[in-house]
């Protein structure tokens, strides 16, 4: 097995390249990423500590000033209207991670589960973050909504990685 401080630096760039995978939306302060793909694949495969080292590396990055966030600068990525989807990011790895590390996610419908709950706490803290600056009355239209077609396909994807992936894990 690789050494757990090495697999989250390589987790913490896969998720930076994730990042860079962006769609601006007209409508709403929060780009279409692949973030979120990343950050539930790394615990689902490796577990919440390997997990928790790469968001922990991500977000560091961030905050000296490195051009990891998508899009934004380290202040405005971490105290703007995005800073709640990274917030969740930190809640969805901690839940997915242990529910792998507890044997959970070992069957698909485990997985799946996982990876709703995980997507729910990222997309309910970051609409929680986004409605103190666009207002809560917007916060369905410009911080749900668009990203949940886009949920649906990553989830799909997801199952087949933890599946895939499987072989490559300790358990």
């Amino acid at each position: 097995m690789t050494h757990p401080i090495a697999m989250s630096i390589y987790g913490a760039l896969v998720l930076m390249a994730m990042t860079q995978v962006r769609i601006a939306l007209p409508f709403t302060p929060v780009p279409i990423t692949g973030q979120t793909f990343a950050v539930i694949l790394w615990p689902l495969l490796f577990g919440r500590t390997i997990g928790l080292g790469s968001i922990g590396i991500y977000l560091t990055a961030g905050a000296l000033g490195l051009p990891v966030f998508a899009g934004f600068t380290a202040l405005v990525a971490l105290w703007g209207p995005t800073s709640g989807y990274l917030i969740g990011f930190i809640a969805a790895t901690a839940i997915v991670g242990s529910m792998r590390d507890s044997g959970v996610t070992k069957k698909p419908l485990g997985a799946l589960s996982a990876i709703i709950l995980a997507t729910a706490v990222i997309l309910s803290s970051g609409a929680l973050v986004l409605g103190q600056f666009v207002g809560y009355s917007n916060v369905w239209m410009m911080g749900v909504a668009p990203f949940l077609l886009g949920d649906v396909v990553k989830t799909i994807l997801l199952v087949i990685s933890a599946r895939i992936g499987r072989w490559n894990t300790q358990n």
